[in-house]
């Protein structure tokens, strides 16, 4: 283990940035843009990892295995600036129009039948307090909905929560990267 960063002790949030899915992972500078940002973080970004473990024995316990069966990831933030837009991309069913003739726009939820949810990709990136960069990348979809809470003494946060999917031939969930070393 490198001791360098087991000691590393670190604080802050982040920024969270999506757009489509087209079957590859764009370079940083692609996916890191203003225009990909979902909305700026309040009480931070969470990413959950759970294993589905399958364990075999025999009757006298003498022969033990241990399967993986199934993995889930789940990446939690809190969006404190949102828009319509952003609550599209929250919720399963969601239309969203811009009628720049009326400057009105307008999120519609609920749809009949059958939806195939679209895939994104998510990008959570914390700055460490040397100037390199924490990253966390995810295929997913919002499975959770959302609620809008209009409070008289604080912002309007929006809980969002996605599940991430496999998006390689590898079954990979989620990409975890950390520069290391010289700021880059």
């Amino acid at each position: 283990m490198n001791n360098e960063t087991v000691d590393e002790i670190r604080l802050g949030s982040g920024e969270l940035y999506h757009m489509a899915f087209t079957g590859t992972i764009p370079t940083h500078a692609d996916i890191e843009i203003a225009t990909n940002r979902t909305g700026y973080i309040k009480s931070g970004a969470t990413l959950e990892y759970k294993p589905e473990l399958k364990e075999v024995f025999d009757d006298l316990r003498k022969v033990i295995k241990t399967f993986l069966v199934k993995e889930d990831v789940t990446f939690k933030s809190g969006l404190m600036t949102w828009d319509l837009q952003t609550l599209e991309l929250l919720s399963a069913s969601g239309t969203y129009v811009d009628d720049e003739t009326t400057h009105k726009r307008t999120l519609t939820l609920g749809k009949a039948g059958a939806i195939e949810l679209t895939q994104h990709l998510f990008r959570f990136v914390h700055t460490k307090t040397d100037g390199n960069k924490f990253r966390v990348t995810l295929v997913a979809t919002a499975q959770n909905g959302f609620s809008l809470a209009f409070k008289p003494d604080d912002a309007t946060v929006i809980d969002a929560e996605l599940k991430a999917a496999a998006h390689d031939s590898d079954g990979t969930l989620v990409i975890l990267e950390e520069e290391y070393g010289t700021a880059v």
